[in-house]
């Protein structure tokens, strides 16, 4: 049997399981009168939010309020509901790069193994390539001459 909306002259609302639509609306559990069937709340319609992006998650030792299990907890569910959304949701995976620097010249904008790799791949030192990504995020802009 579906579950129905129904509202009432006295204010009253509630939601019943009926037989089917043309079955007679019940009387109002409150004061007795006639009910009248009123259109779903909007949640029946389908409209939900994606869970938070990858992005949106803590970087940080502080970030996880410095270790609250709770705070965690939250962010281990919300990252887990965020990649079962993705694996259902393909369209709406996100790119995430493994990281290869992010702590001091690289807090703010951490180095990652492709950009590593990318500077690296004329010569092949990876040493170099970091310095130069490290000069570049000291000076803000291009990199210093080495």
């Amino acid at each position: 049997m579906p579950v129905y909306d129904f509202a009432c002259a006295c204010g009253s609302r509630f939601e019943m399981m009926v037989p089917s639509w043309s079955s007679p609306a019940p009387d109002c559990p409150a004061c007795g009168a006639t009910t009248a069937r009123r259109p779903p709340s909007p949640a029946m319609h389908g409209r939900a939010a994606p869970p938070p992006s990858m992005a949106s998650a803590p970087q940080s030792w502080e970030g996880v309020g410095s270790g609250d299990r709770d705070t965690i907890t939250h962010w281990r569910r919300t990252v887990e509901a965020r990649q079962e959304f993705e694996s259902r949701h393909p369209e709406h995976r996100e790119q995430r790069d493994a990281i290869a620097a992010h702590e001091g010249r690289f807090e703010r904008r951490p180095l990652t193994y492709r950009e590593l790799a990318t500077r690296a791949a004329s010569d092949g030192n990876a040493t170099r390539a970091a310095a130069e990504a490290s000069r570049e995020r000291r000076t803000g802009g291009a990199a210093e001459p080495a």
